[in-house]
């Protein structure tokens, strides 16, 4: 059974979906966000793994999608299942109540995606996503990253998962997702001492680096939670 947490706090354990048709068809919906990523109908086939001709009868309205087609989907066009819910009224049969806060699932991408996450233009595409992380943090191309190294000992350690929010500049002492002008990502705590600022490990075994003409840096966005792992 999958668990899916959102505002109206269900648990979605159907295999068929309806919806209220007063809201948005489900075939509009998902066309709109097909369109929207510039993906061709055999490309959206490949990154939700169902044949370009069953999506297409989905966006005639032609088939209702099952459960498991509709979370397909909403991966491959890295779509939030409460825009989904929102949207198009989908009401799932045989739901069971949990009491839950309202979550979201946030793409786990690799520290090569996260380098060009500090441009603007850049929008997360079908396949970056390694994994879905549970978050109540809600943004556009907000995304979480693995911690690899000991370099912010104690407070985070290697396998802890981040919550990085790119619209969000980190200020004295939050913790920040930065790329030098090699090129190169790290995640380091910023300090400013006047005029100065300094990109600060945690762990003292490495150094301080200062921004300068030198040592240039871009952000790429703050992280905004932590996840333990055990």
């Amino acid at each position: 059974m999958l668990v899916i947490a959102y505002s109206c706090s269900l648990l979605l354990s159907s295999k068929k979906v309806s919806y209220n048709e007063r809201m948005k068809p489900i075939g509009e919906f998902f066309r709109e966000k097909r369109e929207n990523r510039g993906m061709s109908l055999r490309v959206a086939a490949k990154a939700a793994g169902i044949s370009h001709v069953h999506i297409k009868d989905i966006e005639e309205g032609k088939k209702s999608p099952s459960f498991d087609k509709v979370m397909n989907l909403l991966r491959a066009y890295l779509v939030d299942i409460n825009e989904f819910l929102r949207e198009t009224g989908y009401l799932p049969q045989n739901v069971e109540s949990v009491k839950t806060e309202n979550l979201y699932k946030v793409p786990l991408v690799s520290w090569v995606v996260a380098e060009k996450l500090d441009n603007v233009y850049y929008s997360l595409q079908p396949g970056d996503a390694e994994d879905w992380i549970t978050s109540d943090v809600y943004g556009q191309n907000v995304f979480a990253l693995r911690v690899i190294d000991d370099s912010m000992q104690p407070e985070f350690h290697e396998g802890d998962i981040i919550i990085v929010n790119p619209h969000e500049i980190p200020d004295h002492d939050d913790y920040g997702i930065v790329k030098n002008n090699q090129g190169v990502t790290v995640f380091r705590q910023l300090k400013r001492y006047g005029k100065t600022r300094i990109l600060h490990p945690l762990n003292p075994k490495y150094p301080d680096i200062e921004f300068s003409g030198k040592h240039q840096f871009k952000i790429v966005g703050k992280v905004v939670e932590k996840k333990k792992s055990y």
